[in-house]
């Protein structure tokens, strides 16, 4: 029996979002300190994210595969009856999810050719 020790695969590890600021050097150079993870993001950087239109955001968001939340809606009803307007927050950790299941699901289907 081979007592040779393998490699640990490579676990996946899931990308964040990151707050960032630029930093002008002395020198004349810039560069770039992420200051702190981002936890929720605009329907419009979901899509980006993603690669997707704004609008499937929203309908992934009402279908239940994406979280979030409309800041300031804590009105329920409106007095002319309508819907909050405020703008939709995506949590970042869900787009992630739900990027890397889409990703897997492409690759099964892939590897199942």
């Amino acid at each position: 029996m081979d007592n040779k020790m393998t490699p640990a695969a490579p676990e996946e590890t899931i990308g964040l979002f990151w707050e960032s600021k630029v930093v002008k050097n002395v020198d004349g150079s810039v560069s770039l300190n992420a200051v702190q993870p981002v936890s929720h993001m605009s329907r419009k950087q979901a899509a980006r994210a993603l690669g997707c239109s704004d609008w499937t955001v929203l309908d992934l968001f009402r279908a239940g595969f994406l979280k979030g939340y409309k800041p300031g809606a804590r009105v329920l009803v409106r007095k002319d009856g309508k819907a909050s307007n405020a703008a939709l927050r995506i949590c970042s950790e869900s787009v992630l999810l739900y990027k890397q299941r889409q990703e897997q699901s492409a690759r099964d289907w892939q590897s199942a050719q």
